[in-house]
């Protein structure tokens, strides 16, 4: 009878022994340490674009901030036309038709109306403002010029600015001349355009023909030059003039007694 305490054969016995290694498993996820735990880091989402580049171009600098109690600069306006033909003026209307081709233009300008006139019809024009019944401008209030040295054959223009005390309203007439040509002088109907023509002559050199005593009125007889030409040097001091007529005489002074005087004061 066999005995039951006999070793029974081991069932891996037989067999020869496997050479294939158990790969070890993907880490699905990091171990757990106890007392480690912690937020998981965000992974980015897989289609998020990468961000551009940074410019090559510097930032602009910050604005200053505005001083205390400073206000800033309003917009600026376009200006409007100031300068547009007169039409609808039954006064102007007037003068076109009978003056024609004489009258060169009729404007107004910021509420100023100016009527430009050839030199031929010059004085017949300002009778005309000075006795009709629909003008009656019968005061001179200034009478001046302007040089235009661009403008060959038209160098300069006589401005007569004229008032109406009957009809409380204001003209300005233009006459254009050339360098060295003489305008014809009103003084015999506005008798106060007197010393403002001789005024135009001592600063520009316009002669006015048929003016009772035209000579200077601001500056010596015989004073070089006009000083309203364009010409004319801005910062002009001394010339013959001031040499024949101004006795100058050099002063020798010792600046060092004002430094003394300075001095003292301290």
């Amino acid at each position: 009878m066999a005995d039951d305490t006999t070793e029974k054969p081991n069932q891996g016995e037989g067999k020869e022994p496997s050479t294939e290694k158990a790969e070890p498993a993907a880490p699905d996820s990091k171990p757990v340490i106890a007392g480690a735990e912690g937020p998981e880091t965000p992974q980015p989402p897989a289609d998020t674009a990468k961000p551009s580049p940074p410019s090559a171009e510097k930032p602009a600098p910050p604005k200053a901030a505005p001083a205390a109690g400073h206000k800033p600069a309003p917009p600026a306006k376009k200006g409007p036309t100031i300068t547009f033909d007169i039409t609808g003026d039954a006064l102007i209307d007037r003068i076109r038709e009978r003056f024609g081709d004489a009258i060169t233009e009729a404007v107004a300008t910021l509420g100023q109306q100016i009527i430009r006139v050839k030199k031929a019809s010059f004085v017949e024009l300002c009778n005309f403002l000075h006795d009709d019944d629909e003008a009656l401008f019968d005061m001179c209030t200034d009478l001046t010029a302007i040089h235009w040295p661009q403008r060959g054959g038209e160098e300069f223009e006589v401005v007569i600015l004229l008032y109406s005390v009957p009809k409380n309203r204001r003209l300005r007439v233009k006459v254009s001349l050339a360098d060295g040509e003489a305008c014809p002088s009103v003084t015999h109907i506005w008798a106060g355009a007197n010393w403002m023509e001789r005024e135009v002559f001592d600063m520009f050199g316009i002669v006015f023909d048929g003016h009772p005593d035209l000579r200077r009125i601001l500056l010596p007889e015989d004073w070089p030059g006009f000083p309203l030409r364009k010409e004319y040097p801005i910062e002009y001091r001394d010339n013959a003039w001031t040499d024949k007529h101004l006795d100058y005489r050099e002063i020798d002074y010792d600046t060092s007694l004002i430094d003394v005087k300075y001095a003292e004061r301290r």
